[in-house]
């Protein structure tokens, strides 16, 4: 395996991907790099298993519990369709947990399986919300993704750069959150703005802390880029503030890697201090073609196993409790607060 530094990245070549034990190497290199390129074809289904060698399967906690039955109902019907739908791509080989189409290619009813449009993308992370072990995405092009682009920015080198007072107010800040209706992607679709929302913004003042880092320790910022409130206990206003003022030390030219897609090759990118985003509209989205894959790193490190809670209003609640507080939420936004009706069906 051979290692080339990039601009806040780097690149592997020479590695062969059929072996685990090389695959297991590129894992520890993903957890502690954040971003890297390697300019190798590869099966979805050898991109799933390496993923499964690095750790377990992520899903996001909602979708789990809708997939799985554990919630259910009328309420929930729309979003239990919507995943469906978006796996269908993937589902030619077993076990696809963790897997999902993220192009605009449709479906034989003329329907999107990808979870966005195919216009500019925000920065962003998955699950952005939700303070979590470290996990990681493998985003392999399929086809027709030449002329389009994915940005990479691991917060890292900004986090280590801040001044002392800077690094201190980081420290301590916890971000809260808030569905914004979907602005980080332009002319999202109904159906996809319920996938992305059930994601990682399923309640309104959700935490997590500023900070976080990757399972070797190194550390950054969980910058909250769209669907962000404020910081605990300050108003809205004073974290407008301090939240651009941090988006200056961050947002650098420095700290940001670009990939012109070329088809056959993939992006591994950490999920805890690393933001990724689309800059270029795609005019024929119905040609360009990626799949992805989210795991855990807790094969590789055990210590870095999936959390158990979710931080909420100053409360550290249970997946389960907070799946019932996110079906509570649903259930009245469905049927509009009317008691009767919700008995009725």
């Amino acid at each position: 395996m051979k290692i080339k530094t990039l601009q806040n990245a780097v690149r592997v070549d020479d590695i062969d991907l059929h072996n685990d034990a090389a695959c297991i190497e590129l894992g520890k290199l993903v957890a502690h790099e954040c971003v890297v390129y390697v300019p190798q074809a590869i099966a979805e289904q050898r991109l799933h298993d390496i993923h499964m060698l690095w750790g377990k399967p992520c899903k996001a906690i909602l979708h789990r519990y809708v997939g799985e039955r554990l919630i259910g109902g009328r309420h929930w019907r729309s979003l239990l369709v919507n995943l469906s739908r978006t796996s269908k791509s993937v589902d030619h080989f077993a076990h696809a947990d963790g897997m999902s189409r993220v192009s605009f290619v449709k479906d034989k009813t003329g329907k999107p399986t990808g979870i966005f449009t195919n216009g500019e993308l925000d920065w962003h992370s998955d699950r952005q919300s939700i303070a979590d072990s470290q996990t990681v995405i493998g985003l392999s092009s399929l086809s027709g993704t030449e002329n389009s682009q994915t940005t990479f920015l691991c917060t890292a080198p900004a986090y280590e750069a801040l001044n002392h007072d800077d690094r201190t107010m980081v420290d301590e800040l916890v971000t809260v959150w808030d569905w914004d209706g979907g602005t980080m992607c332009r002319d999202l679709l109904p159906e996809q703005k319920d996938v992305i929302r059930y994601n990682a913004f399923p309640l309104p003042e959700m935490e997590c802390p500023l900070t976080d880092q990757t399972a070797t320790g190194r550390k950054g910022i969980r910058f909250p880029t769209h669907c962000f409130s404020r910081f605990r206990g300050m108003s809205e206003t004073e974290s407008a503030k301090v939240r651009q003022h941090l988006w200056s030390l961050v947002n650098r030219p420095e700290y940001i890697f670009t990939r012109d897609w070329r088809d056959g090759e993939i992006m591994f990118m950490d999920q805890s201090i690393t933001l990724h985003a689309r800059p270029t509209n795609i005019e024929d989205g119905n040609k360009r073609t990626l799949t992805r894959v989210i795991s855990y790193v807790d094969r590789i490190f055990p210590e870095a196993a999936p959390l158990d809670y979710i931080d909420y209003k100053g409360q550290r609640l249970s997946h389960e409790a907070f799946a019932k507080l996110a079906d509570a939420r649903r259930r009245e936004d469905f049927y509009g607060g009317d008691a009767s009706v919700r008995v009725a069906v």
